[in-house]
């Protein structure tokens, strides 16, 4: 009913409408007043009615909207928090090899499986318990591949969440020692490495190049 007041009639059609409630309401009561509950419920209206005058629409739909931000906010942040405690419970170290030919060329394989099918990356693969990197490395080319890499040097470290894990990737630079045979891949290319971003990699590869300087 307030809401349809100050519609109709604007802040000001509101407060003399209070007005003459509160000097209508209170002649009739103010010789009847024992003082008691009618005393209490004649001044409980009249605080009510100064409240509503006072009330201004503007504010109320700010403390709405912001009541609303608030509301939402701890949705994500407890959404947040949740991605947080899976990330923290599968957290993947990984290794991967960034092939290079000699001549300014990196390797780059296409992923054929899963749900990042399609994108690239370098290829390697999880770090078994009881393996140190280079060792995990050199077996997953093997697997991948069917070949054999030499590991020139340490590159960098690569941390990467996504909204169900956490990845930590080792990188490092080799060099292919035989001719490879792509067994879990759908593709394979050699491209400059001016070139990387015209390939569609997955996040944490790509961050590699802004990362670091290849040294090739």
């Amino acid at each position: 009913m307030w809401r349809i007041l100050v519609l109709l009639t604007g802040n000001l059609g509101l407060y003399i409408v209070c007005f003459v409630i509160i000097v209508l309401f209170g002649g009739m009561m103010i010789k009847e007043i024992d003082w008691s509950w009618q005393g209490v419920l004649f001044f409980s209206i009249c605080g009510l009615v100064i409240y509503l005058m006072t009330r201004d629409p503007k504010k109320i739909k700010e403390r709405k909207k912001e009541k609303e931000a608030r509301k939402e906010l701890r949705k994500r942040l407890a959404i947040e928090k949740e991605q947080k405690r899976l990330r923290d419970m599968n957290h993947i170290r990984v290794v991967a090899a960034v092939i290079h030919d000699g001549r300014g060329h990196i390797f780059a394989t296409q992923r054929g499986y899963g749900d990042q099918k399609g994108k690239w990356e370098f290829p390697g693969g999880k770090i078994e318990q009881g393996e140190s990197r280079e060792e995990a490395l050199k077996r997953e080319i093997r697997e991948e591949l069917a070949a054999e890499i030499t590991i020139e040097q340490y590159l960098e470290e690569i941390n990467w969440d996504y909204p169900d894990k956490r990845v930590t990737m080792y990188c490092f630079l080799c060099r292919l020692e035989s001719g490879y045979t792509l067994k879990e891949h759908s593709a394979a290319k050699w491209i400059k490495r001016k070139d990387w971003y015209k390939l569609d990699w997955l996040l944490a590869d790509r961050t590699l190049f802004l990362k670091t300087s290849l040294p090739i």
